[in-house]
């Protein structure tokens, strides 16, 4: 089995900012906390500023239509920063394009005794600072429990109160000629773990969004599970087979294939392959025996689904359990990290204010 490379990658993790937030309030008070506490992540600048703005705008309208008060947290946002919202507009819009690549890893299975297990890992630039486990209740929405990796209001992975797992991963597609005004990737697990209630109204409402950039979705309940393959202009919803989903950085839908060009595959696809034999190659049992198979599965070295290279380094993992509602996340590389269970939200912000 592979080893990682333990310097420059381990003097990033334990250099970077590791912090664990419990917020409350309406979403402005949320926002205009985390601007308080927490530094702005730069997005790069591609074009004029008045174009990059004008399309941002744009972007807040289609937010809105999602999810009406999201928006507002990264008003307060701006707030607590002492800035203007014009100055936190590019975190609606990431300035598109953007070039940074991912790649995360995310499993769903259905184990014999019905509990669906989550496994994850998230994977992005060992210099991402910023690694965020936040605890957020606003009111009168659900609660969610979620990462974050800087970008003002975003969730990566998360679970709701009401049972919703969501997660992103990053596709490896060509750059789509025009892209209209859409809903940034960064806030669709934030707006689907507090506006839906079930993975089948939440791959729903992913089918209906207009769509910035090119990303595949997990979306898990204990009765159901998705992958929604997303693109500028196309969407397309997988369900299981065997009672299980991986979901990685390529699409598998043969309808959005074509999207991917000419990039190669192998490694994704590997990471795939593997899991499949290591789900066809376990013997079952219990929940217990699952979550530390979970956990297992998440470090491994030889694909590597646990990853140490500057451009792909594993920042967190999390293993769940959408049955019994557990879940536990690993703030760092899971090989050298344990595995830490935090409480599961509550179904309702509403009395939080």
């Amino acid at each position: 089995m592979g080893q990682p490379s333990p310097s420059e990658d381990l003097r990033q993790e334990l250099d970077a900012d590791y912090r664990v937030f419990d917020l409350r309030g309406d979403h402005y008070a949320i926002g205009y906390e985390m601007g308080r506490r927490a530094p702005m992540r730069v997005v790069r600048s591609w074009r004029e500023q008045h174009d990059e703005l004008a399309f941002a705008r744009s972007c807040v309208e289609q937010v809105s239509r999602f999810h009406p008060a999201l928006p507002e947290e990264l008003w307060g946002y701006a707030a607590g920063q002492g800035l203007s919202r014009e100055e936190v507009l590019s975190h609606f819009s990431l300035n598109l394009p953007e070039g940074t690549l991912g790649g995360c890893t995310t499993l769903a299975r259905r184990l014999p005794d019905g509990h669906v297990l989550i496994a994850r890992n998230y994977d992005f630039l060992h210099s991402q600072r910023q690694r965020y486990l936040r605890h957020v209740a606003p009111c009168g929405y659900p609660a969610s429990l979620g990462t974050q990796a800087g970008l003002i209001g975003s969730c990566y992975d998360g679970v709701s109160g009401h049972g919703l797992f969501v997660a992103l991963h990053l596709i490896h597609a060509r750059m789509a000629e025009a892209v209209p005004p859409g809903v940034p990737y960064h806030l669709i697990p934030r707006i689907l773990l507090e506006t839906c209630k079930s993975a089948r109204e939440a791959a729903a409402r992913l089918c209906e969004m207009p769509h910035l950039f090119p990303f595949n979705y997990m979306v898990a309940d204990s009765a159901d599970m998705y992958a929604v393959e997303a693109y500028p202009g196309r969407v397309r919803p997988r369900a299981p087979e065997d009672g299980h989903l991986v979901v990685t950085n390529y699409y598998a839908h043969p309808d959005m294939r074509p999207m991917q060009g000419r990039r190669k595959l192998t490694g994704q696809q590997a990471r795939v392959g593997w899991i499949e034999q290591r789900i066809a190659g376990d013997r079952g049992g219990g929940a217990a025996e699952a979550w530390s198979w979970a956990q297992q599965l998440l470090r491994d070295h030889s694909v590597p689904v646990c990853r140490h290279s500057a451009t792909q380094a594993t920042l967190w993992s999390m293993v769940a359990d959408l049955s019994t509602r557990r879940v536990a996340y690993s703030l760092g590389a899971p090989c050298r990290n344990a595995f830490v269970e935090y409480e599961w939200p509550e179904s309702d912000g509403s009395d939080n204010r």
